[in-house]
């Protein structure tokens, strides 16, 4: 499929900060602050979306209300990149609101994670547009990073430069916690992915990228808070959709909070035995705990750009830019 890649930004351009799944809680406004002063500091400039300041149930707004704010965010010329303000739970209930021929029409950066998976997917199926699965503003650039771990700031501020301005690919990204080999082997593709459970929430509709578009894909993936079964669960999913047929290879950031069984006399396997059990018929290589996903810093993981990785190098390399 043809994917199309934003305009890079410049200094001084306009960043849109859109709530489009949670609203700015009480509890996350210093954070949320914080992130915009990042964003001021790096030198863009802010327009906060309507959504900011809005709260109904556990959005920002009816679905039609938050994609409204991302439309318009989108068609505002003015406006040359969009970032999500955090995660959440709505996301999902949006994309049917989303004006797809006006974001076509309308390139530019989508920043964020977690529940930004269900628009970095849609609008990838609808689109072909690359989307930056990467910090937001709040949990993001706006993370309080303790005593001894302010470089873990720095760098995030310096790779949102780096993916956001340059046109030249990032190459290779060095380890920030220790990586691990599941599944030796080297890879080459384009990179789909997000967190696992939105990823395969998707599946069997509209929004789930067709069949064909993981032919040599590396598929990347991110848990938090979910039980061990679960995850299989949708492993097995994504294996019965036949996506994992179709891959070159598999990279998975941190799995955190993993939920216990209710059931105590469970003895449960490790994360690494689950997945290899469920992989186990497949040839891609698989590298895990890289450094994306929830309550780390997140190495930016473009959907739709050219990655290669070497598991006995323990080496990730970003092969073209993810803006022109």
């Amino acid at each position: 499929m043809k994917i199309i890649k934003p305009a890079k930004l410049s200094p001084g351009d306009t960043i849109g900060i859109v709530a489009s799944s949670l609203p700015v809680l009480p509890s996350f406004k210093e954070n949320y602050e914080r992130g915009k002063k990042v964003i001021s500091d790096l030198g863009f400039k802010i327009k906060e979306g309507k959504t900011i300041g809005q709260t109904r149930w556990w959005a920002a707004g009816t679905p039609k209300e938050v994609a409204d704010d991302i439309n318009a965010i989108f068609a505002d010329k003015n406006i040359k990149a969009i970032m999500a303000q955090t995660g959440g739970y709505s996301a999902i209930s949006v994309l049917e609101h989303l004006d797809y021929p006006i974001i076509a029409k309308n390139p530019k950066p989508f920043i964020g994670m977690s529940d930004m998976t269900a628009y970095h997917l849609a609008i990838f199926s609808k689109v072909g547009m690359v989307g930056f699965h990467m910090d937001d503003v709040t949990f993001g650039l706006g993370h309080p990073w303790g005593e001894g771990k302010e470089y873990l700031g720095q760098f995030d501020e310096d790779i949102f430069v780096k993916f956001l301005t340059k046109v030249e690919p990032a190459g290779v990204i060095n380890p920030l916690t220790e990586w691990e080999d599941w599944k030796k082997g080297s890879a080459t593709g384009y990179l789909l992915g997000g967190n696992l459970h939105l990823l395969t929430n998707l599946i069997g509709t509209e929004y789930f990228p067709p069949k064909q578009a993981f032919a040599g894909a590396v598929l990347f993936w991110e848990e938090v808070g979910e039980p061990l079964h679960n995850i299989a669960r949708f492993l097995t999913h994504l294996k019965y959709a036949g996506v994992l047929d179709k891959l070159s290879g598999m990279l998975i950031g941190k799995i955190t909070y993993i939920k216990p069984p209710r059931e105590k006399e469970i003895v449960e396997p490790t994360s690494k035995e689950v997945v290899l059990d469920i992989v186990r018929d497949y040839k891609f290589p698989i590298m895990a705990n890289l450094d994306f996903g929830h309550f780390t810093v997140n190495i930016p993981m473009p959907i739709g750009v050219k990655v290669s990785f070497d598991t006995t190098k323990k080496e990730l390399n970003f092969l073209e830019s993810a803006v022109i």
